[in-house]
């Protein structure tokens, strides 16, 4: 992937996890997915990047963007937050950086997307954020196994997907019974 893209993905994916107003996630998520299309298409990748272009241009962000509208903007309170959430990410990321560098021989974004995503499972507690968490260590899953066929992203994706939609769902419903998105207290919601 080129450098300079892969930066911008890293800076959005950081802005993705410490901002608080999903209004401007979904926007946010929707030119991820846009970078990461782009990028594959620069690599040569083509009709494979189809079923990612879908689930991160369209199908992520509008999921999202509606469950905000019929919930709240703002995020949950986090486990960690403010200028040490985001020191504590900075960090983990030249750590990351510099591991896969000089220990794997690689340099690339996947494992820093990697660490970004567990961090927002861990810190944050907004089941949105847990969504789009889950979303970066999907992107980063992509560029980690690169080459698979039409067949197999697509059902990546839509496994990916189907997650994402019930996560929502379930976070409405307990937004529903309960005014909260968060998943300190999900053990209060029964089917």
């Amino acid at each position: 992937m080129n450098t300079i893209i892969g930066l911008v993905i890293l800076i959005i994916a950081v802005a993705i996890i410490e901002i608080d107003d999903f209004r401007f996630i979904t926007v946010l998520l929707g030119i991820l997915g846009g970078l990461f299309t782009v990028g594959a298409l620069l690599d040569g990748v083509y009709i494979e990047i189809l079923p990612l272009a879908v689930y991160s241009i369209v199908l992520l962000p509008l999921a999202l963007f509606i469950i905000t509208v019929y919930t709240k903007p703002t995020e949950e309170p986090p486990l960690l937050q403010g200028i040490l959430s985001s020191v504590v990410l900075v960090v983990l990321i030249i750590i990351s950086y510099v591991v896969s560098l000089f220990v794997l021989g690689v340099a690339g974004i996947e494992w820093s997307l990697i660490l970004i995503g567990i961090f927002g499972l861990v810190v944050k507690t907004d089941i949105r954020k847990t969504v789009a968490s889950l979303s970066l260590l999907v992107y980063s899953l992509h560029l980690l196994t690169p080459g698979f066929d039409i067949v197999i992203e697509g059902v990546l994706m839509l496994t990916a997907g189907i997650l994402v939609l019930v996560l929502l769902i379930l976070g409405y419903r307990y937004f529903v019974l309960r005014g909260s998105m968060s998943t300190r207290e999900l053990m209060e919601l029964k089917l």
